[in-house]
């Protein structure tokens, strides 16, 4: 939904004195040159708007027990198992599970760069680490909360320290068909800092890989430095997180936006999960900040679970726009 804006495009009344055709032609030509741009400059504003922030504005920080832990800690991923709770992986290498309400159950420090973190499978008690600095996929056992050995090297623009910081799984079921088959039950999408395009991967996570993988598919973003990335099965969308625009874009797999928001904090969210309960139809949105342990917890979010996430490609507002203040370039 965009928020409406009251432009008014006024309409210019030829004037009646006595003029050749040629001079009315010239003097339309800037008119409408002028008209337009202004109309293009407004439907250019009505699409950079954000949508106001869907949750509650100030949320609870979870993530303050990890700091006896860490006192350097910087939270760089976050995501949620349902048997475990949510899983917040810092860029110095360690790992995280958190509860609610704020309670720490399980800390390691496993070294490396993590950047962000997903879930493949919620039965399985495995989760999959976004490794900037090797460009690879890691695989962490959560009973052991170790290092699995395995690891699957991507193919993703680095540029000095930018590189592989958001990851995502979808399952088979969702992907569109245009990812084509998948050989294992489901693709992981990859964001990095130095581009605005996801990339889709399909990852044999039984399989030892040594070179590194290339895409199938890609998605376009609005923004670069993609932080972090969160797909939703219940509600069949994904979440972008955009550190540097502050945005967190909200889409369907086939790249339609459905809603596009200002982060409440506005400073340097690297992690992103929404947590919805389908009974209630609500849901709690996480948001890790690399500034600390600071794992932000937001409810009052409201989820349909199962429902329909396609829309109409140009916004509601944009159509009364097109509608409704038309220009009558007949009568100029």
């Amino acid at each position: 939904m965009v928020a409406a804006h009251n432009y008014s495009i006024s309409r210019c009344a030829p004037s009646r004195g006595n003029r050749t055709g040629t001079n009315k032609g010239r003097r339309k030509a800037p008119l409408i040159a002028a008209s337009f741009l202004y109309f293009l400059t407004a439907l250019l504003e009505l699409y950079a708007l954000a949508d106001p922030w869907p949750g509650t504005a100030l949320g609870t920080n979870i993530g303050t027990g990890i700091g006896a832990f860490n006192t350097s800690f910087e939270a760089s991923g976050l995501t949620y198992h349902p048997d475990r709770g949510y899983i917040v992986v810092g860029d110095d290498g360690d790992i995280v599970i958190v509860q609610s309400d704020a309670s720490i159950t399980a800390y390691q420090m496993l070294g490396g760069d993590f950047e962000g973190i997903t879930v493949r499978l919620p039965s399985a008690d495995l989760v999959y680490i976004a490794s900037e600095n090797l460009n690879a996929i890691l695989e962490v056992s959560l009973t052991e909360l170790s290092l699995t050995g395995k690891k699957w090297p991507l193919e993703i623009p680095q540029s000095g320290g930018l590189g592989f910081e958001g990851i995502a799984f979808v399952p088979a079921d969702y992907a569109p068909a245009s990812w084509g088959q998948s050989c294992c039950g489901g693709f992981f999408v990859a964001g990095t800092q130095v581009d605005s395009t996801l990339r889709v991967f399909d990852v044999d996570t039984n399989a030892v890989v040594e070179s590194a993988l290339g895409s199938v598919a890609t998605i376009p973003t609005d923004y670069s430095d993609v932080s972090g990335l969160h797909f939703s099965t219940e509600l069949n969308l994904l979440y972008v997180l955009h550190d540097a625009a502050n945005r967190l874009t909200v889409m369907t797999l086939d790249g339609i936006k459905i809603a596009q928001y200002e982060t409440p904090m506005q400073t340097a969210e690297e992690g992103v999960v929404v947590v919805p309960n389908c009974d209630a139809g609500t849901a709690a949105l996480g948001l890790a900040d690399d500034n600390g342990p600071i794992v932000m917890q937001y409810a009052g979010l409201s989820a349909a679970c199962g429902a329909s996430t396609h829309r109409q490609s140009v916004p509601p507002a944009v159509l009364w726009l097109l509608m409704r203040r038309s220009i009558d370039f007949e009568g100029m």
